[in-house]
């Protein structure tokens, strides 16, 4: 039997500013591996802080997310959303990536937590609408104004 699917949300800040070419590997890395795990998601960095959503089996993001907090590059992580999906948010995407304004990771991450607090006090559960989804959509307005969509900066 299949583990469920599951979506995690987490932020996070970085000890030191990783340069493009560190961020470019940490995503070539990890787009391969995530090919092979089946995992999907969006990565976000400002400069100071990443903001990560990460689909995939639960055992396999319970897994991953192991790796994640004893990954030198992440401190002050903070899981701002877990729960089940019936389906992904991103499926095609092995980890799109968003270089966004330097600073505007906390003030989302915050919205982010709020968000799925509102919804989990208004009685929805996870699956009722992927957290994924809405924090897409919250961040495609928070940067974007709801126009283009996050970039790959190399397909896996």
């Amino acid at each position: 039997m299949a583990d469920v699917l599951t979506e995690l949300v987490y932020s996070s800040r970085t000890p030191e500013p990783m340069t493009d070419a560190q961020v470019q590997a940490l995503l070539e890395h990890s787009r391969e591996k995530n090919t092979r795990e089946g995992v999907t998601g969006l990565l976000c960095y400002d400069g100071k802080s990443f903001l990560q959503i990460i689909e995939g089996e639960s055992g396999t993001i319970l897994e991953l997310f192991h790796l994640i907090r004893n990954d030198p590059r992440h401190t002050d992580i903070e899981i701002l959303h877990d729960g089940e999906v019936e389906q992904r948010a991103f499926d095609s995407w092995k980890m799109a990536y968003e270089n966004v304004p330097s600073g505007m990771l906390p003030s989302l991450a915050r919205s982010i937590a709020r968000a799925s607090l509102t919804a989990a006090m208004a009685g929805k559960t996870e699956m009722d609408i992927s957290a994924g989804r809405r924090i897409f959509d919250l961040f495609m307005d928070e940067i974007y104004g709801g126009g283009e969509e996050p970039r790959e900066l190399a397909d896996a």
